[in-house]
């Protein structure tokens, strides 16, 4: 299950910060927390990520140097994300029972929610990134092992994220999927750096080709593809190449 939040502005002029992930996600944790204690605390100390969001999408806006986004439009938006409907239905009455949204000292107001339809997902369909795909790895440096983030131009991103797919899927779905193949080709990608608390994270916004197991580009598009979906990471959206060209977003 998809919704889409839009949220106000509390004051004119609101500054987003830039790195707003790791605000998004305790308080996603602390709404579902009002409604379902248990769904929240799964969701929080879990070595599973069982949902993902977007960036907050401001359509108008203007940046302010080492401080963030003025916010210019009446509203933004955030899209979470979750093959558990019952972590997504706690998340919105949570939002019902408190809409506040407070990141640093920009407050927002939930204004209006709305469950998503679900898209068709074909055996090959194009996807963009509505939030940065982040894999990673462990390296050799010197005498110390070393977390690596990769982009898509290195050779072992794509059978690391296979790997962590696989393996995502095999945790939440409890079973491994019947076709476990699949690929991707990167038509094009952005490299970008997020804060996460006290925590840099390299990702990759991306548009990509995706071909292969329907079920694994179901669960990635449920769960989000990738690692730390549930600091944001992940979230994809289907690209309809039957649209005409200006039709799209």
């Amino acid at each position: 299950m998809r919704v889409e939040i839009k949220f106000r502005p509390a004051e004119e002029g609101t500054i987003l910060p830039f790195n707003y992930n790791y605000d998004v996600y305790t308080q996603l944790v602390a709404k579902m927390a009002v409604v379902s204690p248990e769904i929240a605390r799964e969701a929080e100390v879990s070595h599973v990520d069982y949902f993902t969001f977007s960036r907050i999408m401001v359509r108008k806006r203007e940046l302010i140097p080492d401080r963030g986004i003025r916010v210019l439009s009446d509203d933004v938006s955030l899209y979470i994300s979750s093959s558990s409907n019952e972590l997504i239905k706690a998340v919105v009455e949570g939002f019902i029972d408190s809409p506040i949204l407070q990141i640093g000292d920009a407050t927002f107001i939930a204004d209006d929610i709305k469950i998503l339809k679900e898209p068709r997902i074909k055996e090959s369909a194009l996807f963009s990134t509505l939030s940065p795909i982040m894999v990673r790895t462990v390296k050799l440096s010197g005498n110390r092992m070393k977390i690596w983030d990769l982009y898509p131009n290195e050779e072992s991103f794509f059978d690391k994220l296979r790997k962590v797919m696989l393996m995502r899927y095999s945790a939440i779905m409890g079973e491994m999927p019947e076709e476990r193949d699949f690929s991707i080709d990167v038509v094009k990608f952005k490299p970008v750096r997020i804060l996460v608390k006290d925590t840099y994270y390299r990702g990759s916004l991306m548009i990509f080709r995706y071909t292969g197991s329907s079920e694994i580009a179901r669960f990635g598009y449920e769960n989000g593809f990738g690692e730390k979906t549930r600091y944001g990471f992940g979230m994809v959206k289907v690209i309809d190449e039957e649209q005409e060209p200006e039709a799209r977003e």
